[in-house]
């Protein structure tokens, strides 16, 4: 059975036919990363409390913040293009995703990533660790090898000094490898022989 995704692609849920991610950059340093936000209440905290984190920690990079309006706005093919627009324009190195909820909204952030990602920039997204088979399934139900980190917060918590125990700078260190960690080839899109 197909399916018809959000990227205006259909998905057969064929592993050996995903997408290859972008090519991975080699440090945070010096770079623009984008800060995309699924819409749900928590991923704002999460995403101010992480960019407070990496300021601390380089000094040398910019940022980006795209919010999707409204959650259902990622089922939306016509968003997802704003969203690939924007990776674009802003002219992003990397960014992080954060997801604001759990459950069915880790799908809506798997759309999100991987639009940015199909507009050539490496992401990782933010992801609930009860939740990461969600993330995991999606992801691959629409060709994408999509890179996460469950080490960041429980993604229903908006107390900001809760994040910010949370976000160590072990987290920052897992979250970096993951934008910064070579390819696979599954990820490069190559087929298993």
């Amino acid at each position: 059975m197909d399916i018809k995704n959000p990227l205006g692609a259909t998905a057969s849920g064929d592993p050996s036919e995903l997408h290859a991610l972008s090519p991975r950059i080699d440090e945070l340093h010096g770079k623009h990363v984008g800060l995309y936000d699924n819409a749900k209440l928590a991923a704002e905290p999460v995403l101010e409390v992480l960019r407070e984190r990496i300021d601390e920690l380089y000094d040398d990079i910019t940022f980006s913040y795209y919010s999707m309006e409204h959650l259902n706005y990622a089922k939306d093919p016509e968003k997802l293009d704003e969203v690939r627009e924007w990776a674009r324009t802003e002219d992003l190195d990397a960014c992080i995703a954060a997801i604001g909820d759990c459950g069915s909204c880790t799908k809506f952030l798997v759309w999100g990533v991987a639009a940015i990602e199909d507009a050539g920039v490496p992401t990782v997204g933010l992801v609930d660790p009860g939740f990461e088979l969600d993330y995991q399934s999606n992801a691959v139900e629409r060709q994408w090898p999509l890179r996460y980190n469950t080490k960041a917060v429980r993604s229903e918590v908006r107390d900001k000094d809760r994040i910010a125990e949370r976000l160590t700078p072990e987290v920052l260190e897992s979250i970096e490898a993951e934008l910064t960690r070579p390819l696979s080839e599954k990820e490069q899109g190559v087929s298993p022989e």
